[in-house]
């Protein structure tokens, strides 16, 4: 199932034992991209957002609350919880379209929401 794919690749992003380069290899289509609150990247931009954000950020927990698949498409309604390293608590909520090409993440388009922290905390402040 798509939901197991995303609950493991976000899982591998922010394990710090994990090498980013090696987590995109093995999870992200080549030809990745993403929209997130309006804010495009393609690979080679996510590489190094997500290594900014692996600086300034724990996620601790993600609370799947809904999604719906169909076929190599997913919808997902989840809830990242963390810590930035200045030890703050943040909280998102996300209302995201995922699109998967052969079992790689292809495509995301996301709307994320700050409940308890401000964006500049995870690096999404663009």
């Amino acid at each position: 199932m798509n939901i197991d794919i995303l609950k493991n690749i976000w899982a591998a992003i922010y394990d710090p034992q994990k090498d980013i380069l090696a987590v995109l290899d093995e999870f992200f289509h080549h030809d990745y991209e993403q929209c997130i609150n309006g804010v495009i990247m393609f690979r080679p931009e996510y590489i190094n957002h997500v290594s900014a954000q692996k600086k300034d950020v724990v996620i601790e927990h993600i609370d799947y609350k809904h999604f719906l698949e169909n076929g190599d498409e997913l919808f997902a309604l989840y809830y990242p919880k963390g810590k930035t390293a200045k030890g703050s608590d943040i909280e998102a909520e996300v209302i995201g379209y995922f699109q998967f090409k052969d079992k790689k993440l292809l495509k995301i388009h996301a709307q994320v929401r700050m409940l308890k922290g401000e964006f500049s905390d995870v690096d999404m402040q663009n």
